[in-house]
């Protein structure tokens, strides 16, 4: 492995049991569209429905599962654990609920066939990009009104170019990633992240994508509104630190 041409998947999962095979297989058969390495590597947070042994079920070398046993559920840890045990030098994130559909896979590899392209990340506020309660003419939830609200802020005081800050949808240069620990109460991780690629002159490219309903089980993102509001404030203070940082030219 070590190949510039080579990807690592993380899949921070927890109760994932319903389409969990459905996405791993949608996930392989986007790479074998190409003669490239790659390893999916998931990241379960102790779900109690019986994902592991769902994927288990998979015979595949390149599937390897690694369990949070014992420690705090979280999404971030899931992440760095994750990019830690990669091995390969291209690292995708995606959301383990379907909502990330794994077809935008195989548009990360032709651009970085294509281009020098340091960070690709899938946004939801482009204009050619399509939300899920959209197509569904669904309310929003709560976290969609935070998501919006957050990211037209952080695109005013942060960098005008980018419009996805809380995102989750990624593929990024190892070299990158491997130095810098994810922190983070949830996605506000991705606003930090976000920010110091833009400082350090990477080059980082938004594409457009189709966002998905949550193909089964309960979103661990809505949750009550105690936890909106945690998140929320946990958002704001990633957010004042990185215009600081940006202001100041203080590195991270």
């Amino acid at each position: 492995m070590n190949n510039e041409n080579s990807y690592s998947v993380i899949l921070p999962t927890l109760n994932e049991v319903g389409h969990i095979n459905s996405l791993i297989e949608d996930i392989s058969n986007n790479f074998d569209k190409f003669n490239i390495e790659y390893e999916i590597i998931i990241v379960d947070d102790n779900s109690v429905d019986g994902t592991v042994k769902e994927i288990l079920k998979i015979d595949d070398p390149r599937i390897i599962i690694h369990k949070r046993i014992g420690k705090k559920k979280s999404l971030v840890e899931s992440l760095n654990e994750g990019i830690n045990i990669s091995k390969n030098e291209n690292i995708i994130w995606m959301d383990a609920d379907f909502s990330h559909p794994p077809n935008y896979i195989e548009k990360f590899i032709k651009i970085k066939n294509e281009k020098n392209i340091d960070v690709i990340v899938c946004s939801r506020f482009l204009k050619e990009s399509i939300r899920y309660y959209n197509v569904q003419n669904k309310k929003k939830a709560g976290i969609d009104f935070l998501s919006n609200f957050l990211n037209k802020i952080c695109k005013l005081f942060l960098f005008s170019d980018f419009t996805d800050y809380t995102s989750g949808f990624i593929c990024i240069r190892k070299k990158i990633i491997k130095n810098i620990k994810l922190k983070g109460y949830y996605g506000d991780y991705f606003i930090t992240l976000i920010t110091k690629c833009k400082l350090a002159n990477y080059n980082v490219l938004e594409i457009p994508f189709e966002e998905k309903e949550r193909a089964s089980g309960n979103s661990k993102t809505t949750g009550s509104k105690i936890s909106l509001i945690i998140k929320c404030f946990f958002y704001l203070i990633a957010l004042n630190k990185c215009i600081f940082k940006k202001i100041f030219k203080v590195s991270f």
